[in-house]
């Protein structure tokens, strides 16, 4: 008998892969790609393609009010806020968000973004550098402008404001956040926390329950006294110069906090794909009119990461968990399907608990 041809039996092999894996799963599961490919919520004019477009073809103009906004502070007030003359009016980031961002004044951000932009390259790549620039340039008051919203700076307003409930949307550093696509749509983070039965405490307090408290078999607390004995098997010799080794650190990270939330100690080439949840975090700063500006190159980044991530859980049989997280939740919040919930507490894991992790 002829053997088949190489293209039949690799074909075959994905397609028994995939059908194996949709058998696993449990009934409810569903797909990732559905999910990660659902229609996009709340985009702005100002971020629309054809805003994109005009601001392709504007990029000269844009750049050089971007660049010298960005190195003086008194422009980047200028188109923050307005100048005195029109303050909160059409020429200004702030004006644009009060007018409910419509596509007119989408030259506002089109040069925000390059100013924002050269103040971060200018104050060394930091974050803090440049929240600290940007509260100098608004003369060190209690309050200075950034993004779509109001900052603040001292300890006693900013303990208050954790302190107290708060009404939340889809949004990070006072940036509307691109969803689904590049941030779940009901991440934890996004969840407003007024009142005592509120659908971010419940799943707080079922994180805890099925992941940490009593989750996996063993309490999160005992997870973590087996670490060492997990390090050493894997880091038999290690070194100080070791430490240089950013891959191994980063790898190792992945590993222990998997291993803290579901008791399972990752593969080599699955603690490869977690370290994403780090390598990428410049691309959740992001907002979309930036992400279209390049193409999309981000958000597909991004959701590859999150669909192998998902993979992951399937991989180690954990979907159980989080079908069992799903039933304990008020049947208004329950996620449908339940890949959602996973999606969901995947991505605080990924980005908080590794990606904050490796970053300090």
């Amino acid at each position: 008998q002829a053997p088949r041809p190489f293209g039949i039996n690799l074909f075959g092999r994905v397609v028994l892969r995939v059908v194996l894996s949709a058998m696993a799963n449990p009934a409810d599961w569903g797909s990732i790609k559905e999910v990660l490919n659902a229609p996009l919520i709340s985009v702005s004019w100002d971020s629309s393609w054809i805003s994109v477009f005009v601001m392709w073809l504007l990029l000269p103009f844009n750049l050089i009010q971007g660049v010298v906004a960005g190195l003086v502070g008194r422009l980047f007030v200028c188109i923050s806020i307005g100048c005195c003359c029109c303050t909160g009016g059409c020429c200004s980031t702030m004006g644009s968000v009060l007018a409910g961002r419509p596509l007119y004044m989408a030259f506002n951000w089109w040069r925000y973004i390059f100013a924002g932009l050269t103040a971060l390259l200018a104050n060394g790549k930091s974050r803090l550098s440049l929240f600290m620039w940007e509260w100098a340039a608004f003369g060190k008051e209690r309050y200075w402008w950034h993004g779509e919203g109001v900052w603040m700076w001292s300890y006693t307003d900013c303990d208050k404001v954790l302190k107290s409930e708060q009404s939340r949307k889809p949004a990070f550093g006072a940036i509307r956040a691109a969803i689904p696509d590049l941030f779940p749509t009901n991440l934890l983070i996004f969840l407003s926390n007024a009142g005592d039965n509120s659908e971010w405490g419940a799943i707080r307090k079922a994180v805890h329950h099925h992941f940490l408290d009593h989750g996996c078999g063993k309490s999160y607390q005992t997870r973590v006294k087996e670490l060492p004995t997990k390090i050493a098997a894997d880091w038999s010799s290690p070194k100080l110069k070791d430490l240089s080794d950013l891959t191994l650190v980063q790898k190792t990270v992945c590993k222990c906090v998997f291993y803290m939330c579901f008791g399972k100690w990752l593969e080599e080439a699955d603690a490869l794909i977690m370290i994403g949840w780090r390598t990428n975090a410049t691309m959740w700063i992001l907002p979309r009119l930036v992400h279209r500006f390049i193409f999309n190159f981000g958000i597909g980044t991004i959701k590859t990461l999150r669909e192998k991530t998902v993979a992951i859980v399937e991989k180690y049989e954990l979907q159980q968990a989080f079908v069992s997280m799903n039933s304990s939740l008020d049947a208004s919040w329950q996620r449908k399907p339940v890949v959602k919930l996973c999606d969901e507490i995947m991505f605080g894991i990924g980005f908080a608990g590794i990606g904050g992790t490796c970053a300090a």
